[in-house]
């Protein structure tokens, strides 16, 4: 197993998540935001001092080594403990069980992915914003991979995880579908195509890409990646407006 210098760092939402205005008709991102950072600050340790903070953020980045190199069911708290050089009476004393610990981990990531969720979409600049908010969503993949992969493998065997997993999702979604449906109604069309299903769709295109990508290691560069999918996004708009957007 690796030495913890070795993984990622720790992502702090708190320091890293800048405040967004959120946007009119986005209030339950902007709800689900503040959850988050509400959560996070919860889930912090309440012991005191700088040797508290010091220790949990050795907890957390154990974790994500022990994560990356064994997986979410394979980890344990010994693993955890043994290479933040703990015992297990100290990992107790800042979280409950190591699902308590990668929900801390989790909280960060979606932070971000909520501020970027919820950062405005300017109709004269609609590429700019797909490029924005595609490319914004892979740098976070990718700086994240380890802690979103420990989501996803967590939330097949825990509901807590699968439900965290589809707040984020439901932001992207919703921000997409208000897109589409003004597409759509820009066009005058009315042929009862569900802007929501079409919304998931093109954000699980996006998801399974960064995954592949980020995480599988599939061999791809960043900007040829969001210029492809910007692409793709912009032709089902286009298609659906009947008239170019992007």
């Amino acid at each position: 197993m690796r030495p913890l210098a070795s993984c990622g760092r720790y992502h702090d939402p708190i320091v890293s998540a800048t405040p967004q205005q959120p946007p009119a008709g986005s209030a339950s991102v902007g709800e689900a935001e503040q959850s988050a950072a509400r959560d996070a600050a919860a889930s912090r340790p309440r012991t005191g001092g700088r040797k508290s903070t010091d220790t949990a953020a050795r907890l957390r980045q154990a974790a994500l080594v022990a994560f990356e190199d064994l997986g979410w069911q394979a980890t344990r708290v010994a693993d955890i403990t043994r290479l933040a050089g703990v015992s297990h009476g100290t990992f107790y004393t800042y979280y409950e069980n190591k699902a308590a610990l990668a929900e801390d981990l989790i909280r960060s990531s979606m932070a971000d992915l909520m501020a970027l969720a919820s950062e405005p979409w300017k109709a004269n600049d609609v590429r700019g914003a797909l490029e924005r908010v595609i490319g914004g969503f892979l740098d976070v993949y990718q700086r994240d991979r380890v802690i979103l992969r420990t989501w996803l493998e967590a939330a097949r065997e825990n509901r807590r995880f699968s439900v965290r997993y589809l707040e984020a999702r439901g932001a992207y979604v919703d921000r997409v579908a208000e897109l589409v449906a003004a597409v759509t109604a820009a066009s005058g069309r009315h042929e009862g195509r569900p802007p929501r299903t079409i919304a998931s769709a093109l954000v699980a295109m996006v998801e399974h890409f960064a995954y592949c990508w980020a995480v599988l290691g599939e061999d791809h560069d960043r900007d040829d990646a969001v210029a492809a999918l910007v692409v793709i996004w912009g032709s089902t708009l286009n298609e659906l407006a009947g008239f170019p957007v992007v």
